[in-house]
């Protein structure tokens, strides 16, 4: 659906209006895919982001700044989503023997087998939400959004 259409407006204050408008709706929406998918696993996207974040690093376990640091979604809460997951049994915690105030973070086996479980329904949901564009075009949309995060401090 075009955005004029969805968002019931013809006119826009220039092209980056409209685009900065397009790429908030179109984020809205995947986040809204993504949400409905990982709810059916019990899951959030960003304990979803925290269990690849700690996968990608098994065996080795990662501080709570490095977890902030690289959620897609920055969140100033990361000890809360980690006290969910931990509720759950999916992570484990420790303190580092050399600085009490270091927590470091471990994926547990359920937490690798969640995430096992869910890859098919993840890699069907992206499947489905970029199915009509192709490799090159995929390329492109890529390239286009991080050239609009140009300024973006890190």
């Amino acid at each position: 659906m075009k955005l004029r259409d969805l968002i019931q407006q013809d006119h826009f204050d220039s092209a980056g209006h409209e685009t900065l408008l397009n790429v908030i709706v179109t984020g809205s929406w995947l986040a809204s895919e993504m949400a409905s998918v990982m709810a059916e696993f019990g899951v959030t996207p960003a304990q979803y982001n925290v269990l690849r974040i700690l996968a990608g690093a098994h065996p080795n376990r990662v501080t709570c700044s490095e977890i902030g640091s690289r959620l897609l979604d920055r969140t100033p809460d990361v000890t809360r989503l980690l006290n969910r997951l931990d509720k759950a049994r999916l992570i484990s915690r420790s303190r580092s023997r050399t600085d009490r105030r270091v927590v470091r973070v471990g994926i547990r086996q359920t937490g690798l087998d969640l995430l096992a479980s869910m890859a098919p329904v993840v890699a069907a949901l992206q499947e489905r939400v970029s199915r009509h564009l192709t490799i090159e075009e995929h390329r492109q949309v890529s390239d286009l959004l991080e050239r609009l995060r140009t300024d973006q401090r890190g």
